[in-house]
């Protein structure tokens, strides 16, 4: 299925700054802040234990694209960010949240907000063994996720890998999920939320993007009907069967013509044969035997006239 980028629910941040863009859109909560690392990031958790932050991309965004005939279609949705995490205590979390767009923000910044540094996962959500990541949860590399969300087939899938690597293709982390009934059309905001457990080391976001993809409405201008679908089919076919049957027509007339200009010219040919034959025997004479000798006589006699004549020149 086709689907277009929706620049008004998108945003990249490679780096953090102060900026009037960054006030107008990225909201700090708890214990995150501004840090400069060799470069601009943001602490999402301070250096105690149990302590929590949570950055949220302030600006709404639309889950559904415009209805067409009563219908509405949902977008498909990824974001990637990049990441240090110095510790694997219990407890210690990064997750990727979206919340209703009316939420009161302020709750964000409550310590007592027991919900926020729990991360639950759906039953059916098949994980993979990180074991092999073990020794990146040092806050010596940074790390790399993906979270990508397909609305065709209704599945989340997060992928892992450190800075320097590429994006897997498997994910380690996948389940199903319907957001459109989740959602049920509302807006949402996004953002991360981090608590650092037992461990005093803080978390750190380094970059953050979120992309948006909405159905192209060409596709999903007219939605299909099975009825409709057959009846175009059935009159395709007849329209194919009339136009080989047109085509074999003129073919017909074709031949039948071919043949009736062959047939008129062996006609005409044998009429003048005819003709030729017919008018030879109308110049040849009949002359009774009588009448032959008298015109032999005519002749010899002007033959011998002739002679006289040439006698006495």
């Amino acid at each position: 299925m086709a689907a277009a980028a929706d620049a008004n629910s998108s945003f990249s941040f490679d780096g953090f700054a102060k900026s009037p863009s960054f006030d107008k859109n990225i909201a700090l909560f708890g214990d995150s802040k501004l840090v400069s690392d060799g470069g601009s990031s943001i602490q999402l958790t301070g250096s105690v234990s149990r302590s929590q932050g949570r950055v949220i991309y302030m600006k709404p965004i639309k889950l559904f694209q415009g209805t067409t005939k009563g219908r509405s279609f949902p977008g498909s949705l990824s974001t990637s960010f990049s990441f240090t995490m110095p510790s694997k205590e219990i407890g210690s979390v990064l997750a990727f949240v979206m919340v209703p767009s009316g939420l009161d923000l302020r709750l964000f910044g409550r310590k007592d907000n027991a919900s926020s540094g729990l991360v639950g996962r759906p039953e059916s959500a098949k994980i993979r063994n990180l074991s092999s990541f073990d020794g990146h949860f040092n806050g010596e590399k940074r790390l790399n996720c993906w979270i990508d969300y397909e609305a065709s087939s209704k599945r989340v899938e997060v992928r892992l890998s450190v800075s320097t690597a590429l994006k897997p293709v498997d994910p380690f982390v996948s389940y199903s999920v319907d957001l459109a009934k989740l959602w049920k059309g509302n807006n949402f905001m996004v953002g991360l939320t981090s608590s650092n457990g037992n461990s005093s080391k803080p978390h750190y976001l380094h970059s953050w993007s979120f992309r948006m993809r909405h159905p192209s409405m060409r596709i999903h201008s007219q939605p299909l009907d099975p009825n409709a679908v057959s009846k175009t089919v059935e009159e395709e076919v007849k329209t194919v069967e009339v136009k080989g049957k047109k085509s074999k027509c003129v073919w017909r007339m074709l031949g039948a013509l071919v043949l009736g200009a062959v047939c008129g010219s062996l006609g005409a040919m044998l009429a003048l044969y005819l003709w030729t034959i017919c008018g030879n025997r109308r110049s040849m004479a009949v002359v009774p035997e009588e009448c032959a000798n008298g015109k032999s006589d005519i002749v010899v006699i002007k033959a011998a006239a002739v002679v006289d004549e040439q006698g006495k020149k």
